[in-house]
């Protein structure tokens, strides 16, 4: 997608900002995970599941906000490379549970090595106290974005 064609001018709008900054950090980690079995999108279940105990897919879906047949067809490309296992809810045995598997806990231990490194590049020439503004602004975008439409309304 070129990112350019959206602007009216020469004059760069947040929005034009935040997608070449969405695009391109996405470029990378998908470089970075080039040799790997995951996909850049499974990055955020892994970290969730590395965090405790098994999720049912329909935890997974709520914490990440996610449609359940999303979480579906990721559990099952994972669950084919080794990084997570399904296990029958010991309270509930209709209930499955994903756990992460000894390849995807070192897995998830390499990428927060990873996330650290990257972190560390994405602030290069940033003070403390930038750093601690910029989260806030980032923060108060996503509960702007929260309160966004879903839908465009009609003009004539």
């Amino acid at each position: 997608m070129n990112l350019e064609q959206f602007e009216g001018n020469d004059q760069e709008n947040m929005q034009i900002t935040m997608m070449k900054i969405s695009h391109l950090y996405f470029e990378k980690i998908f470089q970075q995970l080039i040799d790997t079995e995951v996909h850049p999108g499974q990055l955020p279940m892994i970290r969730l599941l590395g965090e405790g105990s098994g999720l049912s897919q329909h935890e997974i879906a709520a914490r990440l906000r996610i449609k359940p047949p999303t979480v579906n067809v990721s559990i099952k490309r994972m669950e084919k490379a080794g990084f997570v296992e399904r296990r029958s809810d010991e309270a509930d045995t209709r209930v499955n549970k994903i756990f992460l598997t000894q390849k995807g806990m070192e897995f998830h231990k390499k990428m927060r090595m990873v996330v650290q490194q990257n972190e560390s590049v994405l602030l290069q020439g940033f003070t403390e106290s930038e750093v601690c503004l910029l989260k806030r602004f980032f923060e108060q975008i996503i509960r702007n974005l929260e309160e966004m439409p879903t839908k465009i309304t009609k003009t004539r």
